[in-house]
Parts: structure tokens; C-alpha cells; sequence
């Protein structure tokens, strides 16, 4: 299989770029500003993403039987929810772009030092690990 990647064993498809998507996204969004007049701003960044965070919303609903479904079939709807994450997805993007955040580092910041395969060491020689909660980092002591 082409572009494949074995991680811890596992076989997965090759992997989106992070930043060819931003570049991706980027040209694509700024294009549409231009075609349709309006300038991205901080607060354009913001509202578009809360705007497709409600077209998530609706598209779940739909999709769980919990909104009309419009007369779309269970595959159209699944589909329309995975398009609507997509949507998200790239706005989530896009406003980390303009705000000048790395998301690969914030991510293995903030979510994959809990990964169970992962051992964020401190200083003392302790480890780091996951609380019950999930929320905060623990102390534990390492075996001698």
C-alpha cells in the first residue's frame, strides 16, 4: 500500500500534513473572501467557526434522528455530518493560522502527552501520568 505507515504496529492510510492542509485551507478560503467581498478578521476567524459548529450541530441532530431529517437518507446524512466536520475541522485551521498557533505542538502539548504509550518524564525522575480525571497531571514515582 502506498504512503502507508505502520505506528505501534498498527497499518494506517498515510496521514494528512497538518501544514499542507493549513496551506491548503488557506488558499482556498482566501480565495472565497475575494469572490465574495469580505475581509477575514479576527472576529470573521471566530464566527465562521462558531457557524459550522452550528451546521454540526444541526447535521448531528438530523442524523441521530433527534431534527427532521429534510427527506435525506441515513447515507446522505452521514455524509452531510462528515462533510460538516471537515468544515470544522478547517476552520479550526484556518484561526489557528491567523492567530500564528501550532497546532501539531499545542496537540502533543495538551492531549498526547496522556497517550498510554507516551512517558512525559519530569525532572525529579518522576513520571508524569494521566489522573482519574483525565484533567490533571499526577506525580508517580518511577521504579528503581
Amino acid at each position: 500500500m502506498t504512503g502507508a505507515n505502520v505506528v505501534r504496529g498498527r497499518l494506517y492510510a498515510a496521514p494528512m500534513d497538518l501544514a499542507r492542509l493549513s496551506d491548503d485551507v488557506e488558499v482556498v478560503s482566501r480565495g472565497y473572501a475575494r469572490a465574495h467581498g469580505f475581509t477575514r478578521d479576527e472576529t470573521w476567524f471566530l464566527l465562521k467557526l462558531q457557524e459550522e459548529v452550528g451546521e454540526l450541530t444541526q447535521a448531528f441532530l438530523m442524523r441521530t434522528g433527534q431534527a427532521r431529517s429534510k427527506g435525506n437518507t441515513q447515507q446522505e446524512l452521514d455524509g452531510q455530518f462528515g462533510a460538516e466536520l471537515a468544515d470544522v475541522l478547517c476552520h479550526v485551521v484556518l484561526m489557528a493560522r491567523h492567530h500564528g498557533v501550532n497546532l501539531e505542538e499545542q496537540v502533543e502539548r495538551k492531549w498526547l502527552v496522556w497517550h498510554p504509550d507516551r512517558s512525559a518524564s519530569a525532572a525529579d525522575g518522576s513520571e508524569l501520568t494521566a489522573n482519574t480525571s483525565g484533567l490533571l497531571p499526577e506525580k508517580t514515582s518511577t521504579p528503581s
